[in-house]
């Protein structure tokens, strides 16, 4: 089903969080560690998991899907995960992202699961890839030393857990700027107690 043309909004579903001491220990060590490579950090005021992104999304759906959000989050209970790994996308040979992630997230698969479901009989286009869950710490532009590189990461690859609570869901509009991306909430929308 093609979406109706309206005025878009760039849209992604996602829950705050912030780092434990220990994650921000490890992200500054990780900065002094490559400071010779370039990398776009993640400001921590803007430090999220998504959940889905949505892209270009037509203003007359902006409602229904803050509705839809709504009304799973009434039958989904709080749940948390342990933050317990860190990983990267991309190749060996050309890494694209750092980031922190879970090794086990059924709970937060099976959310995942309900909002697609959902968001496919609104007639958005399918989610492609593997669900991984994670907070993104950096964006790789380039790496001096790729083997220095990955043997940092395999050395640090299992971290100290932080159990992460997900206790609500909140639907945000992104704006890309020259300084970087501007998060703007939309609604915060608390899962069942």
């Amino acid at each position: 089903m093609k979406l109706p043309t309206a005025k878009m909004r760039r849209l992604f579903i996602a829950t705050k969080h912030q780092l434990s001491n220990d994650h921000l220990k490890l992200l500054a060590d990780l900065k002094h560690f490559m400071h010779n490579d370039e990398v776009v950090w993640v400001n921590a005021s803007l430090q999220h998991i998504t959940l889905r992104f949505l892209g270009a999304t037509p203003e007359p759906l902006v409602q229904p899907v803050a509705d839809m959000l709504a009304a799973i989050a009434r039958e989904v209970p709080v749940f948390s995960l342990n933050m317990n790994k860190l990983g990267v996308f991309g190749s060996r040979y050309s890494p694209r992202v750092i980031w922190l992630g879970f090794e086990h997230f059924e709970a937060y698969q099976q959310l995942f699961d309900r909002i697609e479901n959902q968001l496919l009989s609104m007639g958005f286009e399918a989610n492609y890839g593997n669900t991984v869950p994670h907070l993104t710490l950096g964006r790789i532009k380039k790496i001096d030393n790729k083997k220095r590189f990955w043997s940092w990461i395999t050395e640090y690859k299992t971290i100290e857990p932080q159990k992460v609570i997900f206790d609500e869901l909140m639907l945000f509009q992104s704006f890309l700027t020259p300084q970087g991306p501007i998060y703007k909430p939309l609604k915060k929308i608390k899962l069942k107690p």
